[in-house]
């Protein structure tokens, strides 16, 4: 049984992509008004100038659609900090079974980062990025991820793979997601950043 994110990280790359493969297709609602913490198994994924290796996803609702955002997080002697204040790379989530160029791929939750709407969404938010964040946003519009619930795992975690749009829709790493907190209506720019390091044990999940 899996039953945390050090569970699924700890496969490395070809133990994900098994589990994606016997995964099924999870609802958008499912993830919808989470944050997520996350692992990516790609060597590149660790030069990332917004977490390496770990991330950050929130899924939230808007009008009758999901979209999503990364959240900056940063890790130390285990212990994780995700920054709720300066959401970035944000995305729209859907069925694959929705999507002319990804339909015939396995059922998969789509996060498709070429339909973002960060721009309308910052506004709202009254949050302002950064220029490193904005040059991460425009870099990550080639990306969509197709995420999987995997079988024998407990609720709140998932397996994705990621690619970079083409005609061959090139792979670029797996990753876990694993449930971490309910997501606020919206980030606000002067809040302070929410702490994994408050739990009492590693692994423990904030809700």
């Amino acid at each position: 049984m899996l039953n945390h994110l050090d569970d699924l990280s700890g496969l490395g790359e070809a133990g994900l992509r098994d589990l994606w493969e016997r995964g099924v297709a999870p609802a958008a609602e499912e993830l919808a008004g989470w944050v997520f913490r996350g692992w990516n198994t790609s060597n590149l994924a660790a030069r990332s100038p917004v977490g390496g290796r770990a991330f950050a996803k929130a899924f939230f609702r808007d009008a009758e659609a999901v979209h999503g955002c990364n959240f900056v997080v940063g890790t130390r002697h285990g212990e994780w900090e995700i920054d709720t204040r300066h959401p970035f790379g944000f995305f729209a989530v859907y069925p694959t079974t929705e999507s002319r160029a990804w339909g015939r791929h396995r059922a998969a939750l789509l996060l498709d980062y070429g339909r973002g709407r960060g721009a309308e969404f910052l506004a709202a938010w009254g949050a302002r990025p950064s220029v490193r964040l904005r040059v991460v946003e425009r870099l990550a519009r080639p990306l969509r991820d197709l995420i999987r619930r995997p079988p024998n795992a407990a609720d709140g975690l998932y397996v994705g793979r990621a690619f970079v749009t083409s005609t061959l829709k090139l792979p670029v790493t797996c990753f876990a997601l694993e449930r971490w907190g309910r997501m606020t209506p919206e980030p606000v720019g002067s809040r302070e950043p929410a702490r994994a390091g408050d739990r009492k044990k590693k692994g423990e999940r904030i809700t």
